[in-house]
């Protein structure tokens, strides 16, 4: 069989596979095996591979991809682009270096496939490395080898790396390649330097899609963008199309709230024929964010009884409301509910804003109740609330019992025992201001004995192939 038969086999393959129910690819794959196809036609077990792969069923990808005694090139780039689109980065590195010492030499799929996976892992070390593999070793090197080099520079805090690679591109650029360059740009801190691109590629006509779309709504967010600037992009959408687009107006509801444009993330949300847990989210955390409590409650209840499951971030977000517009017995009843009746771990977040929803209500000693009767340790930012609270309501005996919690949490933050200077001042306790200063003054002296100490730090990451020594690991 040719290379072009034999794609276009893998291809009409995959084309019936796709189209069938997690059970009858079982079903079909088990047929198969009894006929005899199996594992002798590397193309069907691609297909297999692949389906398994897109239903989530990694368990039985992994047993074909172990039952084929031999495995060509496509079959392993299958198994490494399942890896990494499964998230899990370093079963995608094992697998090549398991590759490699079999006797195979990655291809630009390979390589393709792969970045993405250093890019998860945030290891520029290995994601240099195959980009020194394929200069060295690829014929060429293509336009989505080229484009995964842009993102994974980008995503790893390479930005003049991701720069370079994208204007070595020349006219070969896609959207894709415009897209990751200005994702690059958002990631990084550089939110002008993403829309100054996204002009470009308007003015070189590119085709915009959602994902490009999607990355401008960041990069305009991030800048807290002016009104002019959030109702452009806004009007942009509206004229190319993807106002309609879930994602897109999820995405401009966040961007309006944070700008404090709440009427236009209503209006929006109000509009849109398909709404998405994320779609009520993005509209709840707008409303509470800027301290409309009542009315984030209102739109929680709403989605409730549209049969969507409230998740931890909904909650935090609707607890945040509760506590901006001091709303107590609802903030409670959330907490409850949340733990109760939908089975969520709350995360320190959600203690964090029941007692910052307690301390603006005044309800100082129950706040401090809540906290010491938490399951989990509170953290500074829980102990530094309350601190807050005696400063700003004057209860000196609740600061007295905070300040004790705070040091021991962060005895070596120098701002706890200015704040507890501070309480013992207020209460005229002039000793134990001296003695507080005092070890103030020695724990900044040797805070500046110890500060002046070089290293260099060899081997920060292990080398892919180093971290198997056969498939038996994966």
């Amino acid at each position: 069989m040719t290379t072009t038969a034999a794609a276009a086999a893998l291809r009409d393959a995959w084309a019936i596979l796709s189209a069938l129910s997690p059970a009858s690819v079982g079903q079909l794959h088990a047929h198969a095996l009894k006929l005899g196809f199996l594992p002798a036609c590397l193309h069907l077990c691609s297909s297999f591979l692949k389906s398994y792969a897109a239903t989530g069923r990694l368990a039985s990808a992994r047993q074909l991809f172990d039952e084929t005694p031999r495995k060509d090139i496509p079959l392993w780039n299958s198994l490494i682009s399942l890896c990494a689109r499964s998230r899990q980065p370093q079963h995608a590195l094992l697998a090549v270096s398991a590759m490699v010492r079999l006797g195979s030499r990655p291809n630009n799929v390979s390589v393709t496939s792969l970045l993405p996976a250093c890019a998860q892992l945030g290891c520029r070390i290995h994601g240099r490395e195959l980009h020194a593999y394929a200069v060295r070793n690829l014929p060429v090197l293509d336009l989505p080898v080229l484009n995964a080099l842009v993102s994974m520079y980008g995503r790893c805090g390479r930005l003049a790396e991701a720069s370079t690679v994208f204007a070595t591109m020349g006219n070969m650029k896609s959207v894709v390649s415009w897209t990751s360059m200005i994702t690059a740009c958002c990631e990084n801190g550089r939110p002008e330097e993403a829309l100054e691109l996204f002009d470009e590629a308007r003015l070189a006509s590119v085709m915009v899609d959602e994902v490009t779309l999607l990355a401008v709504i960041s990069a305009c967010t991030k800048l807290d963008c002016m009104p002019d600037l959030g109702e452009w992009v806004e009007e942009y959408s509206l004229h190319n199309g993807f106002l309609e687009n879930t994602r897109v107006a999820n995405a401009l509801i966040h961007m309006h709230g944070k700008t404090g444009r709440l009427k236009r993330s209503c209006e929006i949300f109000d509009s849109m024929r398909v709404r998405t847990a994320v779609s009520w989210t993005a509209m709840i955390q707008a409303l509470a964010v800027h301290g409309h409590g009542i009315a984030a409650l209102v739109r929680f209840s709403q989605m409730l009884r549209q049969g969507f499951q409230p998740d931890e971030v909904v909650f935090l977000s609707v607890i945040s409301a509760c506590a901006h517009s001091k709303l107590v017995s609802e903030g409670r009843q959330l907490f409850k509910s949340m733990v109760q009746e939908y089975r969520i771990t709350p995360w320190m977040e959600h203690y964090g804003s029941m007692v910052d929803l307690l301390c603006r209500s005044g309800m100082l000693d129950e706040a401090f109740e809540f906290v010491l009767a938490m399951p989990v340790k509170p953290d500074p930012v829980i102990w530094r609330v309350l601190t807050g609270a005696w400063r700003d309501h004057g209860n000196a005996s609740l600061g007295m019992k905070v300040i004790g919690h705070l040091i021991d949490v962060e005895p070596n933050h120098g701002g706890n025992y200015l704040l507890a200077s501070n309480l013992y001042a207020a209460n005229e306790n002039w000793g134990r201001v001296v003695d507080l200063r005092v070890e103030m003054g020695v724990r900044k002296e040797t805070s500046r004995r110890t500060t002046a100490v070089s290293f260099v730090e060899v081997k920060r990451e292990e080398n892919a192939e180093s971290l198997c020594s056969d498939t038996r690991h994966w």
